[in-house]
């Protein structure tokens, strides 16, 4: 009897061998985390690069519209600061992202220095590299003023936080864009 059942489990083990009819579902679920960890590691890639294309279309426009003009006011300021959620979109701004125009200028008395600045479209605390209202300005290289001459340099902060990896910590996106004003100087702002 003990030779009956050696031969019938050496049977068993080699028709078990023989038999690949699951190894389709092991190789599956071996590699289904692997393909959704890669997936979803595209997603949030591509999610962080468009954002980083939306912060740069934001802070273009924003210049721009900030430099058609030859006088600019409080209100025309406030006005395209609202415009920066729309651009945005459909990224939320609010509480992550902020823009902050600098006019950086210069005459015979002052040396290069920020004559104002003002902050809008979001509120997220973020503080201009160029400095406050009234600091002087050392400018990038390349970038050169004459006397009664300026720049307004923009700049649009936005606190990106991953989609689905909990685990990256939230970066700050910064993009910075220098204008010239079309018509004028742009040195004041009025109310």
């Amino acid at each position: 009897m003990s030779l009956f059942n050696s031969l019938k489990s050496s049977t068993l083990l080699s028709r078990f061998r023989r038999d690949e009819s699951g190894s389709i579902l092991v190789e599956l679920a071996v590699s289904i985390p692997l393909f959704l960890t890669l997936l979803t590691g595209v997603v949030e890639v591509g999610n962080y690069l468009l954002m980083t294309l939306k912060v740069q279309h934001t802070v273009i426009s924003v210049s721009d519209l900030v430099t058609r003009d030859e006088d600019i006011t409080e209100g025309v300021m406030a006005d395209i600061f609202q415009a920066v959620p729309q651009i945005m979109a459909p990224f939320p701004t609010g509480e992550r992202s902020v823009a902050i125009v600098s006019a950086i200028s210069q005459n015979a008395d002052t040396p290069a220095s920020i004559f104002w600045q003002r902050a809008g479209g979001g509120s997220y605390d973020a503080a201009s590299t160029f400095g406050a209202e009234g600091d002087p300005v050392e400018l990038p290289a390349g970038l050169t003023l004459r006397d009664n001459e300026t720049i307004l340099a923009t700049e649009v902060y936005y606190r990106y936080e991953p989609l689905v990896f909990d685990f990256i910590l939230p970066k700050t996106i910064r993009k910075v864009a220098y204008f010239r004003p079309r018509i004028g100087s742009l040195q004041e702002i009025e109310p």
